[in-house]
């Protein structure tokens, strides 16, 4: 059969449809791959860390981040001002895992991506295609981050200057449920060993985490209004019984603080941890705490 113009035609024709296909199918597997969450935190280094999501949308839509009260910390404002970017407006979700190779961000919001080159020459970092870095506020700290899509960003915060390429490709979905609360922070029990990842005002009340195997604390609007809730699982239940009662513990011992005067009375964060009830079903623990808008605002002002 000879071969006419009209089949290179057809061969061009068809060759194009099947890029086309290929690349909205590319494109519909990075977007479902961004947008599911036990997909997102395969990106991650596998080993064991922290791991956190924020869904800055909805807390903006229940009226959780109003205009910051205080002064901005002097570094956040010189990066307001040099890209324009304000998390309380531009992000929606941030996903991030905490450890000790490095910390790890996935972003979702509106970048001004030509003020953020902009921005990382001005502080003697350099940007090679989509990919930037930029020294941070110590030498081991290294920042590195380029766009997964226009909406996205991917950001690495290591003694690697290169360490976000590790965020380009998933791996396995994972197999357990993930909260569905708007903001919820999953770690290993041993986490709360290491020194300077828990707050002084925190360290007392979860001492007795260090026994658990992994803990889940989620931050949502309930009906009693907002609420902290803890899970923490445990290797058996004596383990858990012993925890259980070292937190009501806790709970008494500020309770009795406030009541004394020995904890100042204007101290939210005392309140809250006060008024933490705590419950046993078998090898895990729940908690919960209320929490009060006014704390919220404390705790997010000056960012």
């Amino acid at each position: 059969m000879a071969f006419t113009r009209r089949h290179l035609t057809l061969a061009i024709v068809a060759a194009g449809v099947s890029l086309a296909a290929v690349a909205i199918g590319l494109k519909w597997r990075d977007d479902r791959a961004l947008n599911n969450m036990a997909l997102q935190i395969t990106r991650f280094p596998v080993e064991e860390a922290a791991v956190f999501s924020i869904d800055f949308a909805s807390l903006r839509r229940g009226g959780l981040l109003s205009e910051s009260k205080g002064d901005r910390e002097p570094e956040y404002k010189q990066f307001l001002e040099g890209t324009g970017f304000d998390y309380r407006r531009d992000l929606d979700s941030v996903t991030a895992s905490l450890s000790n190779s490095g910390n790890y961000f996935l972003a979702r919001g509106r970048f001004d991506w030509r003020k953020l080159h902009v921005y990382v020459l001005q502080q003697g970092g350099s940007c090679y295609e989509q990919l930037c870095r930029m020294p941070g506020s110590k030498p081991e700290r290294r920042i590195s981050y380029l766009p997964l899509r226009e909406d996205y960003m991917a950001l690495a915060v290591s003694t690697d200057d290169l360490a976000v390429t590790r965020l380009v490709k998933t791996g396995q979905p994972v197999a357990a449920p993930l909260p569905s609360a708007p903001a919820w922070l999953s770690l290993p029990g041993s986490a709360f060993r290491q020194q300077g990842l828990i707050p002084p005002g925190l360290r007392l009340t979860l001492s007795g985490l260090t026994s658990a195997e992994r803990v889940v604390i989620t931050i949502g609007m309930y009906s009693g209004g907002i609420e902290a809730r803890m899970e923490a699982l445990c290797k058996t239940s004596d383990d858990a019984s012993l925890l259980t009662s070292q937190l009501r513990n806790t709970a008494v011992l500020i309770k009795e603080g406030i009541l004394s005067k020995s904890v100042q009375q204007d101290d939210q964060f005392a309140h809250m941890l006060a008024a933490g009830t705590f419950d046993q079903k078998r090898n895990r623990v729940e908690g919960r705490w209320p929490v009060a808008r006014g704390l919220i605002d404390d705790l997010s002002s000056g960012l």
